[in-house]
């Protein structure tokens, strides 16, 4: 029997794209993590992510569908790699074998073919390594009996966005990313996602940041995403919205060309930055305003989409 003939069959997972309804920074830790209050949500846009068992040792592939000044890598530094060597150390952790050796061995306790496609942009502020991480822990473990609430707290260690993209599902975030609550949309919202060409680092934009801290979002917008999400919206805030701007303007041409476009509700900056958000009347204008905007910004990436409940 061949290498080929004793694979299992592929799974795939899609990864989508986090976007922040809103991000409030109330407070820091001693350690110098911000805290965090956050709205989220997922849009029906994202990278996609196959695992191919068998044919030997582990390995990442990745397809990216986008230019970019630097390759997106294909070792430890990447998220996917980090959670396939966690799901490798989880599984062998359940079957028995004491931590020591479930750390040494890692991805290589797993054999076939992990293949990341690249749709999102990097440093855009949309969760797609972190998305694509939960992605493939998802995908790795869904047989393993793993707890969730240990997989949650072993994904942390990934990274803060971790939990909320294993959840996938819209919720309010806290803390530094560990206390997440399902929130109500009262509707799938149309959106347009926009991604102006350029990237921001999450710690220059934090370090950046003028130290005051705001209060937190109120239950009254809580409750107010299950009746008018739009409005319950517009009376929250990026709180990184202001110093993404001043650091990189090109964010703030892009919110503004959204703002512009009929049929735009509202235009805010997801998470960190840099992509921004507009929110759409209907799905038929979010569709014309991406159009648009990619004939008049060639450079930029533009995606129209949908917020899912």
């Amino acid at each position: 029997m061949s290498t080929a003939d004793r694979r299992g069959a592929p799974r795939h997972r899609i990864a989508p794209a986090k976007v922040n309804l809103a991000l409030h920074v109330v407070g820091r830790r001693a350690d110098g993590y911000h805290l965090l209050d956050m709205l989220v949500a997922f849009a029906d846009i994202g990278d996609r992510v196959t695992w191919q068992p068998g044919g030997g040792a582990c390995r990442l592939d990745i397809e990216d569908r986008l230019e970019r000044p630097e390759p997106v890598p294909t070792n430890t530094s990447n998220l996917a790699w980090r959670a396939l060597a966690l799901a490798g150390r989880l599984r062998a952790n359940r079957l028995g074998a004491n931590r020591l050796g479930a750390n040494r061995l890692g991805a290589a306790s797993l054999a076939g073919t992990l293949t990341v496609r690249k749709e999102l942009p990097s440093g855009a502020g949309i969760g797609g390594g972190s998305s694509d991480a939960a992605a493939v822990l998802r995908l790795l473990l869904e047989d393993a009996g793993i707890a969730e609430e240990t997989l949650r707290i072993e994904a942390l260690a990934l990274g803060a966005d971790l939990p909320v993209c294993l959840a996938g599902r819209p919720a309010r975030v806290e803390g530094i990313g560990e206390r997440i609550t399902p929130v109500t949309l009262g509707a799938a919202l149309p959106v347009v996602l926009v991604w102006p060409g350029a990237g921001l680092s999450t710690p220059a934009v934090f370090k950046a940041r003028r130290p005051e801290f705001e209060d937190a979002v109120p239950d009254v917008a809580i409750d107010g995403l299950g009746r008018d999400p739009v409005t319950a919206i517009a009376g929250l805030r990026n709180d990184l919205e202001e110093t993404a701007c001043r650091i990189l303007p090109v964010v703030g041409r892009a919110l503004s060309a959204l703002q512009a476009s009929a049929g735009c509700r509202l235009a805010r900056m997801s998470g960190s930055g840099s992509t921004v958000v507009g929110y759409f009347a209907d799905p038929e204008a979010a569709t014309e305003a991406a159009a648009r905007l990619a004939a008049d910004m060639p450079g930029w990436w533009i995606r129209a989409g949908t917020l899912q409940v």
